[in-house]
């Protein structure tokens, strides 16, 4: 069946605009809008139409369900002396006769935002979705699109005309523009914008987001610059891992991602932080997914540490050669006992590959384990009072204190 038969028998049974009809065809043939392909098939009708009534077949029906909807067949028919009046449409009910007008109000909301990118959405009458699924579903059609996907498309069109050097993004963009077709009202959806980094921590009185015993300051808090550049209405980060606030963060530093919620300027450049407790290094702007990414791969990073132990028993070179044994192991844990109260009974296993070690007095040595991500090091040195095991306290057979932890690396 071609289009033309098949458009015929659609309007036998409903009246549809030009744009409504050309749109169940909207994947034959591109660069052309739906109202002019719908246009283009009620004309070639009216043709077809009026050549054959001229040829003396009955096709006066046909031409009246077509006059409803197409102008020059109203005309045509009034000269023969039959008067039709023109419906609406019955999926859109007119509702897409001048959708763009809805491009101008929202242009006005969007002024005081500096945006690159956008997207828009839109709410649209149920009854209007439930009669263009009908249609659809009645004469099988796998050719056209949804009524919603050419309100956005034009909408966004003619605000690209109103919006100099913005352009639509349907992946990422800045920002959103809502529009609810029936009351008109535009809401403006500002996305978070996120500013990817690597942090140092070079104290021991810093905390990553929250302040508690004698944590000087936060991460969270020493980042708050970065929300301030782009007007943020409050800003979170996510890393890759987490240290304690007593460990400090060396080496090349831990990524990390800066979230900026509601901002109203999607443009500028952020410095270094750099002072005696923190240095944060920021390598540009970055995606949710990247986000999702950093923090699994969290969960199998290889992290190096630094740790100064001392040791209860006093030890020789000797003693401190027997925790080769736990090179290559894995190690099982519970929740340690500082922590407990948020997962009493989660147990995990992380990989210890490497260890390597100093004596620097019978009661004092460091520490190098290089392991999985995840692993809970001060837990693994002293035990944790058998909730570790195997640990270094089992295999020297001492009580264990970690009087220092630094983090060095995160492969």
């Amino acid at each position: 069946m071609d289009v033309l038969e098949k458009s015929l028998q659609i309007l036998r049974e409903y009246p549809l605009c030009d744009s409504c009809l050309g749109r169940l065809y909207a994947q034959m043939g591109y660069a052309v809008e739906n109202w002019e392909r719908g246009a283009a098939i009620k004309t070639l009708l009216h043709m077809q139409l009026v050549t054959q009534f001229r040829q003396g077949a009955d096709v006066k029906n046909d031409l009246v369900s077509l006059a409803k909807v197409h102008k020059p067949t109203r005309r045509f028919l009034q000269g023969i002396g039959t008067e039709v009046e023109g419906v609406l449409c019955y999926v859109c009910g007119g509702l897409l006769t001048d959708v763009e007008k809805h491009a101008r109000e929202a242009a006005k909301h969007v002024g005081d935002i500096d945006f690159e990118t956008f997207a828009v959405g839109t709410t649209i009458p149920s009854d209007v979705l439930k009669r263009e699924a009908e249609v659809v579903s009645k004469f099988l059609i796998t050719t056209g699109e949804p009524i919603k996907h050419e309100i956005n498309r034009r909408i966004g069109k003619e605000m690209l005309k109103l919006l100099t050097g913005k352009r639509v993004d349907k992946l990422r963009p800045n920002i959103v523009v809502r529009i609810d077709l029936l009351t008109g009202k535009v809401t403006v959806v500002r996305n978070p914008l996120l500013v990817e980094g690597k942090y140092l921590k070079l104290s021991r009185r810093v905390a990553q987001t929250k302040r508690f015993g004698s944590v000087k300051t936060t991460l969270l808090e020493k980042l708050r610059y970065v929300g301030n550049i782009f007007g943020g209405s409050e800003h979170v980060i996510h890393v890759s891992g987490r240290e304690d606030s007593d460990v400090r963060m060396l080496g090349p530093g831990r990524p990390l991602v800066v979230e900026v919620k509601q901002p109203i300027r999607y443009r500028g450049h952020v410095p270094p932080l750099v002072d005696e407790e923190v240095i944060f290094t920021p390598v540009g702007f970055t995606t949710r997914e990247e986000v999702r990414r950093l923090k699994e791969k969290a969960k199998v990073d290889i992290k190096l540490y630094r740790a100064l132990v001392y040791s209860e028993r006093p030890l020789a070179a000797e003693d401190l050669g027997k925790m080769v044994e736990l090179s290559g192991k894995i190690i099982n844990q519970y929740t340690p006992r500082r922590i407990k109260r948020l997962h009493p009974r989660r147990k995990r296993t992380r990989m210890v590959y490497e260890l390597a070690w100093r004596l620097i007095s019978a009661h004092m040595f460091e520490l190098f384990v290089r392991c999985q991500g995840g692993l809970y090091v001060k837990e693994f040195i002293h035990g944790d009072g058998g909730r570790t095991t195997p640990s270094v306290a089992e295999v020297l057979n001492s009580y264990l204190e970690v009087l220092e932890l630094d983090v060095l690396s995160v492969e």
